[in-house]
């Protein structure tokens, strides 16, 4: 069972539903051994949920009494890491962490993790979570057995918080379980996603001539990001494209069908560009007005979406309006979940999508 982890139930506790309670993570010691590993057998009762049928070993045992691997190696090699979880002074859970990645640039894995019943539903689990991924920088796997499909979600979920978006999900087969195999893996740097927590103060102004060299440079690089996902659609044309969009950006600038604006913090560097086109919808629709349609929308790390391009998108929105302009579209990437929660979080919703493929 080690690298999988559990997800979390229903709320069984009236007075965290009202109140954000206090949780603490402390390093566990050899005399919080046998507390952990009695935790273990109402671990292994939540992971039978989703994960009983899978083999035998998850049968109950003929004395009532689930059984889990013993944890007491958490407690003796310097390569692992135990946590006791409380919840005010109550013990709440356990966190156990080893160095046993599956991709040797890793520097930590959630070994196990546990929240009991009682303060599972009340956000508690996610808290802990990221607490202990700010506890310790780098490179990260959560490793996730696919039945396991409550943890899945739970996983999956906070990880994507805590990254804004940045982590990469692969199915993989190890070699430590014979019954089970497969592992749905997340990857992820918490250094990255530390920094990127850091909010600057900004602000919105219409963009200017000397803002086009870092524009194109945002716009190469959310390009270059999205090749991964299509490499035909969006291969990256060169130097030659990079002039070519400049040159466009530029004359942008003086059109009055286009409204561009820049985000800028206070050290003048600047964190995102948005460019909007007024234009008329399709003769057989009829929708009041002009369209803003919004296609280049970039970003310089992705936990700005919420601030500065909630900003953005509502400034060109108020611009757009006094030129007459009744909704607005926005082109997104099918490749971005950020950008994607971020827009369907602005009263927008999908109206239409793209599918791509090449001919052969």
């Amino acid at each position: 069972m080690e690298g999988d982890v559990s997800g979390a139930g229903k709320l069984h506790h009236l007075l965290i539903k009202k109140f954000e309670p206090k949780n603490s993570i402390i390093q566990a010691t050899m005399g919080d051994y046998p507390r952990i590993q009695n935790m273990a057998r109402f671990y292994v009762y939540d992971l039978s949920r989703d994960c009983g049928s899978i083999s035998s070993d998850w049968a109950i045992p003929e004395d009532g009494l689930y059984e889990s691997f013993d944890f007491k190696n958490y407690f003796e090699e310097p390569s692992r890491k135990a946590y006791l979880v409380k919840v005010y002074d109550e013990i709440a859970g356990f966190v156990l962490l080893n160095q046993a990645t599956e991709n040797s640039t890793s520097t930590w894995n959630m070994g196990e993790f546990f929240i009991i019943a009682k303060f599972q539903g009340a956000g508690i689990a996610t808290r802990v979570a990221k607490q202990v991924w700010n506890m310790h920088t780098g490179r990260w796997e959560v490793s996730v057995i696919p039945n396991n499909q409550s943890a899945l979600k739970f996983w999956e979920k906070s990880i994507s918080e805590f990254t804004y978006g940045a982590f990469n999900r692969k199915i993989k087969e190890v070699t430590y379980d014979e019954h089970c195999p497969r592992r749905i893996i997340f990857e992820f740097d918490t250094q990255n996603s530390i920094h990127q927590n850091i909010i600057p103060k900004f602000v919105v102004r219409t963009s200017e001539i000397t803002d086009i060299s870092t524009i194109v440079a945002l716009s190469k690089a959310k390009r270059l990001a999205y090749e991964k996902a299509q490499p035909q659609f969006w291969r990256y044309a060169g130097e030659e494209g990079d002039n070519t969009q400049k040159h466009w950006f530029t004359e942008l600038l003086e059109d009055e069908n286009h409204v561009m604006f820049t985000a800028e913090s206070d050290a003048k560097e600047i964190l995102r560009f948005v460019i909007g086109k007024l234009i008329s919808a399709p003769e057989v629709y009829n929708p009041g007005g002009l369209t803003l349609m919004i296609d280049d929308f970039c970003v310089q790390s992705e936990n700005l979406w919420q601030s500065v391009g909630h900003k953005l998108i509502e400034g060109l929105k108020a611009a757009a309006k006094t030129k007459g302009t009744t909704q607005t579209l926005v082109v997104c990437c099918a490749h971005d979940p950020p950008k994607r929660k971020f827009l369907s979080e602005q009263s927008l919703s999908i109206a239409s999508e793209w599918f791509v493929g090449g001919i052969v």
